[in-house]
């Protein structure tokens, strides 16, 4: 599969730039802390910057099994047809189609206006029938990136969709997509939440779950796509460190993204994957400080990061955490700062998710119903803080969504399972009816790309029923000749 496109620029287009400033790194501590022996929470967060996106080298795995035949397949049709619209001349796109096999329909191309017809084209002529072998499908799917032989610096992303449940025989959940993300919609009420989930989850480095409805696919790989189509760091990695004689690193909470401990404790890394224009990773990092003798200045912590882009790396500076040991506050009486407490209540409400999906996946509904009205509590119907609004939308609707065991198989273990995946991940999946109304992760550019389908709709539409008119015209001249 090494029969790749090398992207080629338009002669008056000049060298992309490649700067450096592509992360910002916030640290949220206590700037003065007890003298006894005391345990403190810092929270690192990293943005990405507003700088030019790289490349994406795109390959779409879609299900046209037997069960797509007729509404679902168009839409699946019309969501691809807008994704392609979408990419732009630095991309590329694949496209591979399982059913009961899987075959590549075409290599990885560049997008252009010459091939971007010969895409729709190729889209417009998938059938459906056959079996559901979705381990063939995304087998193919990741060697069409692992075989490249141009650009495997890239962004190499997979978008995974289906409709209903695998062959017996497959196990898609079971395959090592390694570093790839792999993004994975789920299309209607047969969808199988479960192996979905699970390929996300072994997409380590930022992959999602999205539960889909019948007519908010193309919605849903817009948000999606708002996010690859602006990735400003690749193999994004965090490090901190330990001073020595200062401080000893106790937890580091980061979803699930890979952590590695030097030998002899003293340092953490964290491996991110790719980062989005305006995407946040957030780090929660427990320290035990030793008792101090007296009132002085000390260095705790250390934290550097590196990441690249299309190829080159930048390290950023290490940072430094100091902070004023004093008898002006005692380890009894300290609160953490409010952005701290914030991530620790979003890490709780996550837990509560996942404990209430867990009871409701054993056919314990009303105990999970329990939990989800006991998280509710703790965010107080008063309080108007953004991240606690939206915390109780999500309770509350999967509160709702765990009314009777019918409606918590056909819709609710999906959102659950999306919801987790998300907050797992800090990184924004389409879910429910309303995918607007869940953005807790979304990028500015994921809500703008939000309104992008309702126009992509309207054009298709207006060419529709101008083709139509054309046609009535044509059978009117017709008519006309003939008397």
């Amino acid at each position: 599969m090494n029969d790749d496109d090398q992207i080629v620029l338009p002669p008056n287009s000049g060298p992309r730039p490649i700067v450096e400033g592509r992360i910002d790194l916030v640290i949220r501590n206590n700037s003065k802390v007890p003298l006894e022996e005391n345990s403190q929470k810092l929270l690192l967060e990293l943005t990405g910057g507003d700088k030019s996106r790289a490349g994406l080298d795109l390959v779409a795995v879609l299900d046209v099994s037997g069960s797509m035949s007729g509404e679902k397949l168009a839409k699946m049709k019309e969501a691809t047809k807008f994704v392609v619209k979408k990419l732009g001349i630095v991309d590329r796109f694949s496209i591979v189609q399982y059913s009961s096999k899987a075959k590549r329909v075409c290599r990885l191309r560049q997008v252009t206006e010459s091939s971007r017809p010969e895409f729709e084209n190729m889209i417009e002529a998938l059938k459906a029938g056959g079996g559901t072998n979705m381990e063939d499908g995304l087998q193919i799917g990741l060697e069409v990136l692992k075989q490249r032989k141009f650009g495997k610096e890239r962004v190499g992303v997979v978008m995974l969709m289906t409709d209903g449940q695998e062959n017996e025989d497959s196990n898609a959940a079971g395959i090592d997509v390694g570093d790839v993300p792999v993004h994975t919609f789920g299309f209607g009420d047969d969808q199988d939440a479960k192996v979905l989930k699970a390929i996300a989850d072994n997409s380590k480095l930022g992959g999602t779950y999205s539960d889909v409805r019948l007519d908010n696919l193309t919605v849903a790989f817009s948000l999606c796509l708002g996010g690859l189509l602006s990735v400003v760091a690749q193999d994004l990695t965090l490090t901190v460190s330990l001073k020595e004689d200062e401080s000893t690193i106790k937890q580091v909470t980061a979803g699930r993204y890979p952590q590695s401990r030097d030998a002899d404790e003293t340092s953490v890394t964290i491996k991110f994957g790719d980062l989005y224009t305006q995407e946040g990773r957030k780090v929660l990092v427990e320290l035990l400080l030793p008792a101090s003798k007296r009132k002085r200045g000390a260095d705790i912590l250390d934290v550097a990061y590196t990441y690249k882009f299309e190829g080159q790396t930048f390290e950023a500076n290490p940072s430094t955490v100091t902070v004023r040991r004093t008898d002006e506050v005692k380890a009894n009486q300290q609160q953490p700062p409010p952005e701290v407490s914030a991530e620790d209540v979003r890490l709780g409400v996550a837990e509560i998710i996942k404990q209430a999906t867990t009871d409701a996946d054993n056919n314990k509904l009303e105990s999970a119903r329990n939990k989800l009205l006991e998280g509710l509590k703790t965010l107080q119907d008063g309080d108007k803080q953004q991240l606690k609004v939206a915390l109780r939308a999500e309770l509350e609707e999967l509160h709702e969504l765990m009314k009777s065991e019918p409606i918590y198989e056909k819709e609710g273990r999906p959102f659950a399972y999306s919801l987790l995946t998300s907050h797992d991940s800090q990184r924004q999946a389409a879910r429910g009816n309303d995918v607007g109304k869940f953005q807790l992760f979304a990028t500015p550019l994921m809500r703008e790309f939000l309104g992008e389908p309702q126009k992509f709709d309207d054009i298709d539409n207006l060419d529709k029923y101008t083709e139509e008119v054309l046609k009535a015209l044509e059978s009117v001249e017709a008519i006309i000749n003939n008397i």
